[in-house]
């Protein structure tokens, strides 16, 4: 009885250690797979912020050529712009490190995110280059300013707004942390303020061209069926 005993106490020490330690190969595999998707949004946001500030410079002769600026144009100048987003991203990062980062991490999900995000960088880099040189930071509509309906711009009005909110939508999913859900919610209410703002002013400048646009074409949901 006492030979027994000790056998089965050995074989219940040793599957206790062998669960320990398939637990701990488990999670050693999500955190590594969870490196490489946050790695993955990272190098996400990077594409889609370098990807535009390139295109600006080299479209910078073509939007001079369109005119003065005659809609919109006001807003915090560039350097106020960068501060307040370098400000944005310390308390992000503050709050990430605060709140211990994620709150959970779900394979499933975060792969569905890394599919949202690649869709809205697919569709911000084909949109951002439909739009060209009629681009601009804050809301300013140039004398010139022609009513593009190429591209993406047949199925939304605002194709790179929908590619924004995807690739937040997509950060929430693959990496659902406080700090991300706050971001992805400021930057909907953000685009939420300015698409009112940004029809105002193309439709003062552009006049029946771009109501008859904005009456054909949804904002940011493509219908599913063409009209006839």
């Amino acid at each position: 009885m006492r030979l027994v005993s000790q056998i089965g106490l050995r074989g219940a020490r040793r599957a206790h250690v062998d669960d320990a330690t398939t637990a701990a190969y488990a999670g050693g595999v999500a955190v590594g797979f969870g490196t490489v998707v946050d790695a993955l949004l990272v190098a996400a946001w990077i594409t889609l912020a370098a990807d535009n500030l390139l295109l600006a410079r080299r479209e910078r002769a073509a939007r001079v050529r369109l005119g003065p600026v005659v809609g919109g144009g006001s807003g915090p100048g560039r350097a106020v712009r960068l501060a307040v987003l370098a400000v944005l991203l310390g308390c992000g990062a503050l709050l990430e490190a605060r709140t211990g980062g994620r709150f959970a991490f779900f394979p499933v999900a975060a792969v569905a995110g890394l599919v949202l995000a690649g869709a809205g960088i697919a569709l911000h880099l084909r949109a951002r280059r439909a739009l060209g040189p009629f681009w601009s930071g804050p809301v300013a509509v140039r004398a010139g300013h022609m009513v593009v309906t190429g591209g993406p711009y047949a199925r939304v009005r605002h194709p790179l707004y929908l590619a924004v909110l995807l690739l937040a939508a997509g950060s929430v999913l693959a990496h659902p942390s406080l700090a991300v859900v706050c971001a992805a919610a400021g930057i909907a209410a953000g685009i939420a303020y300015k698409i009112p703002v940004e029809e105002r002013a193309l439709r003062a400048t552009c006049g029946d061209a771009y109501a008859r646009y904005a009456a054909e074409v949804p904002a940011l949901l493509p219908r599913l069926l063409a009209s006839n």
